[in-house]
Formats: C-alpha cells, sequence, structure tokens
C-alpha cells in the first residue's frame, strides 16, 4: 500500500516500542469468590489504569450479589451457558456470544441459569475491581457461597474499590 501522507520516520517509536503484551490461555491469577471461580488476567497495573479483564467460571444456579460500579463500567460476554443479568430494573437472558454492558452506577448482576457451570468475560473500563478480586479472594478452597455475614464485613472494603452492595438476592426484586 502506498500513502501519500507525512509517515513517522522509521526510527519513530511508534514504529519500534512494542508495548502490547499476550496473556496465553491458562495465564491469569486465579481467585474464588463465593461460586464463581476467576481468572484476573488483565489489571490496572498493566493498562495504565485504562482496562480490566477477567475470565469466570459460575457454577448453576449462582452469580454475584446486586452491585453498582462507582467509577468504572463493566462489560460481559458470555463464552458457555446462559446467564440472567439485572440491568437496573430489568432483566435480560443471555446466551453464548452475547455482550451486555452496564454504565457506572447502574445496579446490576448476573446469575448462571443453565444447570453446568458457564463461562463469562468481565470487562472494566477504567481498571480497578479486579483489584478487590486479587485482594480478597480466595485460592485454597472449593467455591461455596459467601454468607451474609462475610459481605457485611467487607461493606467499607468494597466501597473502597468503587463497589455498593445493594439489597436483595439474586431474585433481584
Amino acid at each position: 500500500m502506498s500513502l501519500n501522507l507525512p509517515l513517522p520516520d522509521k526510527d519513530d517509536p511508534v514504529w519500534t516500542a512494542a508495548n502490547g503484551f499476550v496473556v496465553r490461555k491458562d495465564g491469569g491469577v486465579i481467585r474464588l469468590t463465593g461460586h464463581e471461580t476467576f481468572a484476573v488476567k488483565v489489571t490496572g497495573e498493566e493498562t495504565d489504569g485504562a482496562f480490566a479483564f477477567m475470565d469466570g467460571l459460575i457454577t448453576p444456579d449462582h452469580g454475584n450479589q446486586p452491585h453498582i460500579h462507582t467509577k468504572e463500567d463493566e462489560a460481559f460476554y458470555v463464552v458457555s451457558g446462559a446467564f440472567e443479568f439485572i440491568n437496573g430494573n430489568e432483566k435480560i437472558t443471555a446466551g453464548v456470544g452475547d455482550f451486555v454492558y452496564i454504565p457506572k452506577g447502574t445496579r446490576h448482576g448476573f446469575k448462571n441459569i443453565g444447570t453446568e457451570p458457564a463461562r463469562l468475560l468481565v470487562f472494566y473500563t477504567p481498571a480497578g475491581p479486579e483489584s478487590f478480586f486479587l485482594a480478597y479472594g480466595e485460592t485454597d478452597r472449593a467455591p461455596e457461597p459467601w454468607p451474609d455475614e462475610k459481605f457485611n464485613e467487607m461493606v467499607d472494603i468494597l466501597g473502597a474499590h468503587n463497589m455498593v452492595l445493594l439489597p436483595g438476592d439474586h431474585d433481584w426484586d
């Protein structure tokens, strides 16, 4: 291709700097939270705070507590299974290949509505919430539901990570 426009010199970092990176299929840091197992694949430290990415496996009939993020948008891509999401006061059913976007300040949550473990990719922009999983996710036990007492103990910790838990379980009423 021949372009008729000014281009940077071949010594310019735009041509020479290899600033990107790859995370392999088995890469990331594994953390367990209740019935969720997440591989934190990309952190804000790696993207100058711009973006974070996690790969989750969620057991049937489980998911997260309704909540909001005060500073980050969150998006989901369903790799396997089927999920029910809340988005404010609406419920959304999403299956393989579906993408769900939730802007900051919006009540949301998800649960696996299938009969098998289901895989969900989670994106944050800017980065931030992944640091909660890294700091407080468990590393050495089989996933089981976190009791209300654990959530109550974590209210201030979650707040420090720009997350606010909201009342309601997975009925989301």
